[in-house]
């Protein structure tokens, strides 16, 4: 075998490996993404708090979980004081790094999943207003877009 099909073989399979690194990016995103506009609409449209619940995506994640995909390739920059502005109640997330963020969002999912279905009748508002919250943030934060309050009043 020549010096130049073991090269490209190399590059072959380390182009297919990134390729299925930014599939496995951009499908977390989306489904973030879609977890945060289904907040938005049902948080406007009062939607029940169980609907809401089972509303909730978390198939995206779990699968590439069990493929052991990189979740700190969705964007590499630690939260900083600058991007989170005047939103003190993200300040814990200082130096964090997404892997660490895109976990909790998910275990901020599956524990409200898990809440409302145990006691259906008790209110779960604050879990799902913080839970709206945290994704507009980590959204924002793989998106790379500082939070600010002028930004929160446009919206």
């Amino acid at each position: 075998m020549s010096i130049w099909k073991e090269l490209y073989d190399i590059f072959d399979k380390e182009r297919s490996r990134w390729q299925q690194s930014s599939a496995s990016k951009q499908a977390i995103a989306f489904e973030l993404k879609a977890n945060l506009g289904f907040l938005a609409d049902a948080l406007s449209s009062g939607l029940s708090q169980s609907a809401i619940a089972s509303g909730l995506e978390c198939s995206i994640f779990e699968a590439k979980l069990k493929e052991g995909a990189a979740l700190t390739a969705l964007n590499r920059r630690k939260v900083t004081l600058k991007f989170i502005g005047e939103f003190a109640e993200f300040a814990k997330y200082v130096g964090k790094e997404n892997d660490a963020l895109v976990e909790n969002a998910y275990s901020k999912i599956k524990s409200l999943q898990k809440l409302v279905a145990a006691e259906p009748n008790k209110s779960h508002d604050l879990r799902i207003k913080s839970l709206f919250r945290f994704l507009v943030f980590l959204v924002a934060h793989l998106e790379e877009q500082p939070l600010s309050r002028t930004s929160a009043k446009k919206a």
